[in-house]
C-alpha cells in the first residue's frame, strides 16, 4: 500500500523559537526575576554572594486581544504631570484599532522621532527628550514609557545591563501591559516588541561597580523576524500550515518536518492532518 504526500516545498513562514543565555554577575544593585510575554529571567544567589543570572526570550506571537478604545483604565503608573500625546500621534489611535496595533503605532513613532544619542548631556526625562528629538537610552526609554501612559496604556521602564561582545553597558528598555497578553518587554533602540537575552533586568539603575561574566550565550536571530517601517517586530498573531496525507483511499499516517536556515526543526505527525502552529514570516522547507 502507498501513501503520496507532498514533496518539497517552499513557505514564508518560521515557528516560534526559544533562546537562552547565562551570567554570572557582581553588581551594587541585584539583578531581579522577570516572568513576562517572551522574556524570561530567573536569578539564583551563588555562595560567594554573585548571581547566576539566566534569561530566555521567544518571538513567536505575542497573542494580545481586545480593542484600544476597551483599554482597562491604568492602576499603576500614570505619565508625568501635563504630559500629552503629540496631536497627529493621538488622531492617528482610533478607539477600533486592535491594543497591539495602537501600542505599536506608539512604539513606531517614538523609534521615528527620537534618535538615540549616547553622547546627550542634557536632561533625559520624557518631556526634554520629546521637545529635542534625542536622548540617550534611558530618556528614549522615559520618553516611550510617557507616550505608552499618556495613551492609557500601563507600561514602565526596566532599568539593567546591555551584554554586548565588547562587555556589558548600564541600559534601559521598556515593558508595556497589552490585554491578553500580559507584560512585553520592547527595546527603543533594537526594534518593536524585542528583546534579547543580552538584555540582563535589574531593580534600579546599575550606577556603581559591577562584573559580568557569560556562562552560556547563543545568538538571537533577530534579523529573522519580519519588518515594519524597516525595522524588526514581533508581530501579534502568527499563522497556521496545515499538512495532510493524500492516498487514495484507508488511512496514513507520516511525519512532517519543517525546518529552517538557522537549524531550527519542527515535526508533526500527520494521522492523516497535522497543524504547524504560530508561524512567522521567514523561508522554511517542509
Amino acid at each position: 500500500m502507498r501513501a503520496a504526500i507532498g514533496a518539497v516545498c517552499l513557505l514564508w513562514a518560521t515557528a516560534a523559537s526559544g533562546h537562552e543565555a547565562s551570567y554570572l554577575v557582581r553588581a551594587t544593585v541585584a539583578p531581579v526575576g522577570v516572568s513576562a510575554n517572551g522574556y524570561v529571567q530567573a536569578v539564583v544567589t551563588a555562595d560567594d554572594g554573585a548571581i547566576e543570572v539566566r534569561v530566555a526570550t521567544t518571538f513567536g506571537p505575542i497573542g494580545a486581544s481586545g480593542a484600544y478604545g476597551s483599554l482597562p483604565r491604568p492602576t499603576g503608573e500614570r505619565p508625568p504631570q501635563g504630559f500629552e500625546l503629540p496631536r497627529l500621534l493621538r488622531r492617528s489611535l482610533s478607539p477600533d484599532l486592535d491594543a497591539w496595533e495602537a501600542a505599536t503605532r506608539i512604539l513606531e513613532w517614538s523609534a521615528a522621532q527620537l534618535s538615540i544619542d549616547e553622547q546627550d548631556q542634557m536632561p533625559q526625562d520624557a518631556a526634554s527628550v520629546l521637545s529635542r528629538g534625542r536622548g540617550r537610552c534611558s530618556g528614549v526609554a522615559n520618553a516611550t514609557t510617557a507616550l505608552l501612559l499618556a495613551a492609557g496604556f500601563e507600561a514602565v521602564t526596566v532599568s539593567g545591563l546591555l551584554v554586548t561582545g565588547e562587555g556589558a553597558i548600564p541600559h534601559r528598555w521598556v515593558a508595556c501591559r497589552l490585554p491578553g497578553a500580559g507584560w512585553v518587554h520592547t527595546d527603543p533602540t533594537l526594534g518593536l516588541w524585542t528583546v534579547t537575552t543580552s538584555h540582563v533586568a535589574f531593580a534600579d539603575t546599575v550606577a556603581g561597580p559591577f562584573e559580568v561574566k557569560v556562562l552560556g550565550r547563543a545568538g538571537d536571530p533577530i534579523a529573522a523576524l519580519p519588518r515594519r517601517s524597516g525595522r524588526p517586530v514581533r508581530p501579534n498573531v502568527g499563522s497556521e500550515l496545515v499538512c495532510r496525507v493524500v492516498r487514495a483511499g484507508g488511512e496514513a499516517t507520516a511525519v512532517a518536518v519543517l525546518s529552517g536556515g538557522d537549524g531550527e526543526t519542527h515535526r508533526v505527525v500527520l494521522a492523516p492532518e497535522g497543524r504547524f502552529s504560530a508561524l512567522l514570516p521567514g523561508r522554511w522547507r517542509l
